[in-house]
């Protein structure tokens, strides 16, 4: 199947706000600059925005997303995708104008937990529409987990490289390293199990994204320099580290989400060819 690439973008990028918006919500409780988080949620609703915009771009036309908008209660992938990225939205646009108009910590608390769960959520849905029956290939929880996953990846290294920017090395108390390491694992275990999912065989179709795409570059790429970050003893700056491992958890998300669409094996393309009001469940 052709490879969807406006609902590639919009996975990855809105998942990767999501995720980055979790690390400003945690620097919350665990410690850091203002300066970063700042930074950081202005990257996130950015990302969420830009997403938005690809998501807009897979439907025949921008005005079906008004039917989309319309029957978000029909809970379809589609609607629970727009619901999450309202919500995520709304809540780092709050957080931005509560924390520069007030201080007062509870409320700021609060749409942190709101931030890290709405975060982590979209990275998660974004890939659990796509677990149909009707795509063998798909029809398995381990894809959301690989969305997720390398989505948390980007947003970790994100993260760090806005830290890295600001010149802040005490974020979550001198441990980012140590959570940047934690999501990087997570990518890797949300990548081998959906291509263990997939099988080698078929995988191997597609041998270029497999193994340079998420094996190399997603899974041991990201691992290494993750890895060098934390027991690095500090040989490596770590803008280079950051922005290193933030390309390739990027070029591994990509892959990933590319192998999906190119060893999907339904019988029609329905992204191409069914009405967005099917896709919808309207």
């Amino acid at each position: 199947m052709e490879i969807q690439w406006p609902l590639v973008l919009f996975s990855l990028l809105a998942g990767t706000g999501g995720s980055l918006f979790a690390f400003v919500g945690l620097s919350e409780f665990l410690g850091g600059s203002s300066k970063v988080r700042d930074a950081g949620s202005i990257v996130a609703i950015a990302l969420i925005v830009l997403g938005g915009c690809f998501s807009v771009l897979h439907l025949a036309s921008p005005l079906h997303a008004i039917s989309a908008v319309t029957n978000l209660l029909s809970f379809s992938g589609i609607s629970i995708e727009l619901m999450l990225l309202g919500a995520n939205f709304v809540v780092m646009l709050a957080y931005i104008l509560v924390r520069k108009r007030s201080n007062a910590t509870t409320p700021v608390k609060v749409l942190a937990v709101l931030g890290i769960a709405f975060g982590l959520m979209l990275g998660f849905f974004c890939g659990h529409g796509y677990v149909i029956d009707a795509q063998p290939t798909w029809n398995s929880e381990t894809l959301p987990l690989a969305y997720l996953g390398t989505s948390l990846a980007c947003g970790a290294f994100l993260y760090g490289t806005i830290v890295a920017l600001k010149g802040d090395e005490k974020e979550f108390g001198g441990k980012l390293g140590v959570f940047t390491l934690g999501a990087a694992v997570v990518g890797a275990i949300g990548l081998v199990a959906y291509v263990a999912f997939l099988g080698i065989d078929a995988a191997s179709s597609q041998a270029l994204v497999l193994w340079g795409g998420v094996v190399v570059l997603g899974i041991v790429a990201t691992l290494v320099i993750s890895g060098l970050g934390v027991f690095g003893g500090g040989k490596m700056p770590a803008i280079a580290v950051d922005v290193s491992g933030l390309v390739c958890a990027f070029v591994g998300g990509l892959a990933v989400r590319s192998l999906m669409w190119l060893c999907a094996t339904g019988y029609i393309d329905l992204f191409s060819h069914t009405v967005p009001s099917v896709m919808m469940n309207i």
